[in-house]
């Protein structure tokens, strides 16, 4: 299973800033990333900025599907938080290995990847305050956090393919499409997923005269709500 965190004890390299500062070992420049896609005409070092910042998102959905998992208390979302983190997994192989087919470093944390993790790490800490939530709050707000989530791994996916067609034939190009293969599938479905799963949960309790009554079961709109996601 692919690690959840790029750390100095696991070869991380890091591009220094105004507010980062590395061990001469830790450290990556633009000069090594303008081997990244050589002979394609492509920016390099931008690339390699890039593809690493999309394998942190799907890194980061590992740690929030197996969040979801621990929280949900509905057996059909808890279904699908297990697949969805599974194939989150097989997502960061698949950038790991369009990164090394490209000439890039794997464990190379570039700046747009660093924020990435911290916009991620927000999406978790929403779920802190779990404690002031009822059920039904917290399932809808864990669709919605999936909703989220895959939306930007949908548009990753669209930016490789995109990059691709404007390349001419070569190694570089099939390295990006047969990434593209193995990453739109699973990203298309979380988010078409998570849309309509919003969708359902929100007007099963919008049309629910059970829903409406103050003091009403929670376990009767809970009831409802599984019985919509079968």
């Amino acid at each position: 299973m692919p690690m959840t965190r790029i750390t100095k004890d696991t070869g991380a390299t890091i591009k220094p800033g105004p507010m980062v500062v590395a061990a001469p070992e830790q450290i990556m420049t633009d000069a090594v990333l303008d081997q990244v896609a050589a002979g394609t005409g492509l920016n390099g070092p931008f690339v390699a900025d890039l593809l690493a910042s999309a394998a942190t998102h799907e890194n980061d959905g590992i740690s929030l599907f197996r969040a979801l998992s621990s929280m949900t208390a509905n057996p059909v979302l808890l279904a699908r938080y297990q697949q969805f983190q599974a194939e989150s997994e097989a997502a960061v192989d698949a950038y790991e290995q369009l990164i090394a087919d490209l000439g890039g470093r794997i464990g190379y944390v570039s700046p747009p990847g660093r924020m990435t993790e911290a916009m991620d790490a927000k999406i978790l800490e929403a779920f802190l305050g779990s404690g002031s939530a009822d059920p039904m709050t917290l399932e809808l707000k864990g669709v919605e956090a999936v909703l989220l989530a895959a939306t930007l791994c949908v548009a990753n996916v669209s930016l490789l393919s995109a990059i691709a067609e404007g390349l001419d034939e070569g190694e570089a190009k099939t390295a990006l499409l047969v990434a593209v293969v193995k990453l739109e599938g699973p990203a298309r479905e979380h988010l078409e997923w998570a849309t309509s799963t919003q969708r359902t949960m929100v007007l099963t309790q919008a049309n629910s005269k059970l829903a409406q009554k103050v003091g009403a079961a929670m376990e009767g709109v809970v009831s409802k709500i599984k019985d919509a996601l079968r």
